[in-house]
């Protein structure tokens, strides 16, 4: 804390302490510096200390970057002007009675022009003030060294080298030099060559490139900071690691009894000795670490320090090694050796015989190098599963075993969501890791593979694909195989069952697309479903039609005004979406009706232009409700039991987009085709989102009704496409 004298002035042990604060001391012969000279990486010296080092070494004495000194050796280089500055202030705070330096009395002085650089008495101080040249000159008292803020007003007026009689007061941009008015007129007239300016104008510029750099060097310490955090973690899994295998040696010397003691205290020195030479090495990482930190913030130091505190001249003066020395910083890259090795005990094969056996075992170091692990992806898709297969390999390049070190895997997708994926239980005879992974969302995502808390280097980017069509059935047209705006799908055993809607028929192919037979029905055709014994149902104009599976007519009903999408429960029971009534009607075998669900609105259980209806394993009924963008979920009482979805794009967010196809796969997967997403949505009934398939490679237009097989397919009818595609998700 700063002590006050009686008259109120700061007390010599006072000041004396914050300038001792603030580094006046040369580090070279640790004396007050006598003219602070600035190096290019912005440390300082005294200059007669760096006329006598450069004589050995021309690089810095005190950090060794090496550096080029100017044509006029050391005297060339610039001078510090804020030591200057302190250096000034400890001299006036330790003289006592300091003279006026305008009248010849000898009257104490008690405060400085700081433009005229001049000390006054408070006679001369009245004087000074009214003179018309020195109207807004800037006073400072003494009390006011108390006071950094104050003081930094202060600064030592710069001279002219060819003209010592006149303040430098321009900046000639061509010749990056400090010049004063006579310059202009003689050595610097304005020209080709020459472009002398006030400097308030160019410091204004070169103060905003400092700050930039100074801006761009913020990230450094932390990264910096980051790094030796990570160095202390090896260290500490280091030496947690020796007490494990010192524990093992001992528990393993124990079983082979006395006789084998003397050889185990042997193996620990075995082991200290090597974690001594494996600690050396983090340690020294961790040390330039340390260096290359405190450079950085030498550096920044010392640039804050011109930029807050330095005038404009004094900015000019030094800011082109400023600006070269934060260049340089901005170029340190944060690197260090991954050390991913960990002290383990091998006990010997051969110890059953403690009698003879000459050694217990071997002291080692794992030996997985993660600088050269490597990672393989096979084809990365939405929806499908992929392996990622990561190669632990040793110093030399091949595959070795991780010694109980198990990889993690860390994929960022495209949105920056993180998860993070550990690998199967057991490693494969080759010593690698398979790590499986369906990715949702195609997009870059990047894979980033850790062995042991460290990267292994070079894992990639890689862009996942989207999910084009395995299969792509029919075209436009009328004969059989062609579809005109197919609508609804139902797949029954290993048939695919289409109504194709403006050629106002059925149309039946096997799953792998071969025609096999067609049936026409009365009118624009929508939706179809199978039932239990194989019979169709089919929704055509507004009629209800139910063939046999040969195509031959059984029955016909009729129930509301536009009946739509169409499913059969596991009881026979036919549920059919009426879109234009806004509900869904559930009718016995006999084609009774059994109950209503649903009116016109958006609340919950309610529906908006419904479109398709699926019935699940549990018989739980779930329609896509079109402009209310969410499927809605039933009992077989019509009792609601969940929602899916709302309006939106965002996949990640459950948003769905005009949803119309629906169907239920073997693992309770909600499949929802979407009318304007042109997209196939897979959420579960949770709202949890399991997967996209954009199919951007063949894109989906207007889609309607889907379809999904045991086995992991989906077929959706691309209405607008005339065409039926098919896709692997499973």
């Amino acid at each position: 804390m700063d002590t006050l004298t009686e008259d109120g002035a700061m007390s010599e042990d006072g000041l004396e302490q914050e300038f001792d604060q603030e580094f006046l001391t040369c580090p070279v012969c640790n004396k007050l510096f006598c003219e602070p000279k600035i190096l290019p990486c912005l440390h300082t010296f005294c200059k007669s200390c760096l006329e006598k080092w450069v004589k050995q070494k021309v690089s810095c004495p005190f950090c060794r970057t090496e550096i080029t000194l100017p044509s006029e050796g050391v005297s060339g280089l610039p001078t510090n002007f804020n030591i200057n500055k302190l250096l000034d202030f400890r001299k006036l705070q330790k003289s006592k009675n300091l003279p006026c330096q305008l009248c010849e009395t000898h009257v104490k002085a008690s405060s400085m022009c700081v433009d005229c650089g001049k000390l006054l008495c408070d006679t001369c101080l009245k004087l000074h003030s009214k003179l018309p040249l020195a109207k807004n000159h800037d006073i400072l008292s003494f009390e006011e060294l108390r006071s950094k803020e104050r003081r930094s007003r202060y600064h030592r007026k710069l001279y002219c080298r060819d003209h010592p009689d006149q303040v430098l007061a321009f900046y000639c941009d061509p010749c990056e030099r400090l010049v004063c008015r006579d310059c202009t007129i003689v050595l610097h007239r304005p020209g080709p060559a020459h472009d002398p300016k006030e400097l308030g104008k160019v410091a204004l510029s070169r103060r905003e490139t400092l700050n930039t750099l100074l801006k761009d060097t913020e990230g450094l310490l932390e990264k910096l900071e980051e790094a030796k955090k990570y160095i202390d973690v090896d260290l500490k899994q280091f030496h947690e690691s020796r007490q494990v295998v010192e524990k093992s040696i001992f528990n393993y010397a124990e079983e082979l009894k006395m006789r084998i003691d003397a050889k185990a205290m042997e193996l620990v020195s075995e082991l200290d000795e090597r974690w001594e030479s494996e600690e050396f090495s983090i340690i020294k990482q961790k040390e330039a670490l340390e260096k290359m930190q405190q450079e950085v913030k030498d550096g920044r130091s010392f640039s804050e320090d011109v930029l807050s505190q330095g005038s404009d001249a004094e900015v000019l003066s030094v800011w082109h090694q400023v600006e070269e020395r934060l260049r340089q910083i901005q170029t340190l890259e944060v690197e260090y050796e991954p050390f991913d090795r960990r002290m383990m005990f091998k006990p010997s094969k051969e110890a059953a015989d403690v009698a003879n056996i000459p050694v217990i075992g071997t002291v080692k170091t794992s030996a997985v190098d993660p600088a050269i692990t490597t990672v393989m992806i096979q084809d990365y898709v939405e929806c499908l599963q992929t392996v990622i297969k990561v190669g632990p390999r040793n110093s030399a390049g091949e595959l070795c075993s991780t010694d109980g070190i198990y990889p993690r895997v860390e994929i960022t997708g495209p949105k920056g969501d993180r998860v993070h994926l550990d690998p199967e239980p057991e490693e494969n005879q080759d010593h690698t890791w398979d790590v499986v992974r369906t990715p949702s969302l195609k997009g870059l995502h990047s894979v980033k593979v850790m062995i042991g808390g460290h990267e292994a280097k070079g894992s990639p980017f890689v862009c996942v694909k989207s999910n084009d069509p395995v299969l792509t059935i029919g075209k436009k047209g009328n004969q059989d195989g062609d579809f005109d705006n197919p609508i609804g799908l139902a797949v029954y055993e290993d048939k695919l069952i289409v109504a194709d809607g403006h050629n106002e028929r059925v149309q039946v192919f096997d799953v792998n697309g071969t025609h096999l037979t067609s049936f026409p029905t009365s009118a624009f055709t929508k939706g179809v479903a199978v039932d239990k014994d194989g019979n169709i149902i089919v929704t055509a104009g507004q009629e209800v039609m139910i063939f046999t599976s040969s195509g031959q007519l059984q029955r016909t009903f009729t129930h509301g005004d536009f009946p739509y999408g169409v499913a059969v429960d596991g009881d026979g029971h036919i549920v059919m979406v009426d879109r234009d009534a806004h509900c869904v009607f559930l009718f016995d075998f006999n084609c009774r009706l059994i109950r209503k669900m649903g009116a016109e609105g958006d609340g919950l259980g309610c529906f908006n232009y419904p479109n398709f209806v699926t019935v699940d394993r549990e018989d739980n009924i779930i329609v896509s409700d079109l402009r209310n963008h969410r499927a809605q979920g039933f009992d077989p009482e019509g009792n609601l039991k969940f929602q899916i979805g709302h309006k939106g794009l965002d996949v990640e967010q459950g948003e769905l987009n005009f949803p119309t196809g629906i169907a239920v796969d073997v693992e309770g997967n909600v499949v929802m085709a979407e009318l304007s997403g042109n997209r196939l949505k897979v959420m579960r009934s949770d709202r949890i989102d399991v997967c996209t398939i954009s199919s951007d490679g063949d894109k989906l237009n207007k889609p309607q009704g889907v379809a999904v097989t045991e086995d992991g397919y989906v077929f959706v009818a691309d209405s607008w496409n005339h065409c039926i595609k098919k896709y692997k998700y499973m």
